[in-house]
């Protein structure tokens, strides 16, 4: 038996890795898509044979999907993945999961109060790599980690994002934030992951340095302390 999935948003992340994987999958059924520029979800929608959305409030009320994607701008990522785990689904949403504390924890309330799993994607955790040396720490088999450093860079959005430079990446008030919650926030998760830890304290420099007509940050340098005392850097542009 498929499970039959929704994916609400169909720019780049949805359609070369949402879409792409759940269409490679012999267990999953692409029964919806949704965007509100309706030709890129008719694009998607005929590419996998699935039912085209403008309105995501309709897909899950009229779609009775086992599970959706969020693969929308940060700004939507709480309201949507709510309303979608509200109409009975399960929730993967892409990172970063919300634009605050408050937002995070009414997802997490909502996924409690449904019975349903709430994913964020924060897929450096699969990485067969990352499980390996996860595991040789947690053993001691690699001594104490006294130290650590993490960067992720690329060339920015405007190379591979659905609108190029037009991008909500660039806008504030859609983006919330910039290189440190599109990339640094994948490094932030990593990190706690590989040492089985949870940071307490930060400092940073977040900058807009090198992109012009945007409000959202593009340089960001952090200073971590974990909770057992182990500190590092986490570079993202």
């Amino acid at each position: 038996m498929s499970l039959k999935v929704a994916v609400i948003g169909c720019g780049s992340i949805a359609k070369h890795r949402h879409l792409q994987e759940y269409g490679q999958n012999e267990q999953v059924d692409i029964v919806a898509v949704c965007d509100i520029v309706q030709e890129r979800a008719e694009e998607v929608a005929a590419k996998y044979q699935a039912k085209v959305y403008t309105d995501y409030k309709t897909l899950v009320k009229e779609e009775n999907v086992d599970a959706v994607s969020v693969c929308l701008p940060n700004y939507l990522h709480a309201s949507v993945s709510i309303d979608a785990l509200d109409s009975g689904a399960h929730v993967l949403c892409e990172k970063p999961m919300a634009t605050s504390l408050e937002e995070a924890d009414k997802m997490i309330e909502a996924a409690k109060r449904n019975g349903k799993k709430l994913m964020i994607g924060h897929n450096q955790r699969f990485v067969a790599s990352h499980q390996k040396a996860r595991d040789l720490i947690a053993s001691g088999e690699t001594g104490k980690v006294y130290s650590f450093r993490t960067a992720f860079c690329h060339g920015g959005p405007e190379g591979w994002s659905a609108d190029g430079k037009e991008s909500w990446f660039f806008k504030k008030e859609e983006a919330f934030i910039g290189a440190m919650g599109d990339l640094g926030v994948h490094k932030a998760d990593l990190i706690r992951y590989l040492l089985n830890d949870e940071f307490v304290e930060v400092g940073a420099f977040v900058e807009i340095s090198a992109k012009e007509n945007t409000d959202v940050d593009d340089n960001a340098t952090l200073i971590l302390k974990s909770e057992k005392g182990i500190i590092g850097t986490l570079a993202a542009s």
